[in-house]
């Protein structure tokens, strides 16, 4: 009986530690000239990234972003490098 509570106990605990609980949706935009496109590389976790691409005066929503830890770079022209000035991502808009 004991050992069964700790099997639930390490299986909820796991299943916790899976999924973030701060995933949320994350507003990007692209405030460059006209005719020119934003690159922007979003870091999940070490080694988990993700590119978006947006026009000039585009915006977006990306999902499953964890505000407030995750971070970006964004470049005007080209995709950022893998090493680039990271910045912080927050819930009200991202530029």
């Amino acid at each position: 009986m004991r050992g069964s509570r700790f099997c639930a106990a390490a299986a909820i605990f796991a299943i916790c530690a899976i999924a973030p609980a701060s995933a949320a949706v994350a507003p990007f935009g692209c405030d460059a000239g006209a005719g020119e496109t934003c690159y922007f590389r979003i870091y999940y976790a070490p080694g988990i990234t993700r590119l978006v691409q947006l026009t000039a005066g585009m915006k977006t929503s990306v999902p499953d972003v964890n505000v407030g830890a995750a971070h970006y770079c964004m470049t005007v022209g080209k995709r950022p490098p893998p090493k680039c000035a990271q910045k912080r991502i927050n819930a009200n808009y991202n530029n």
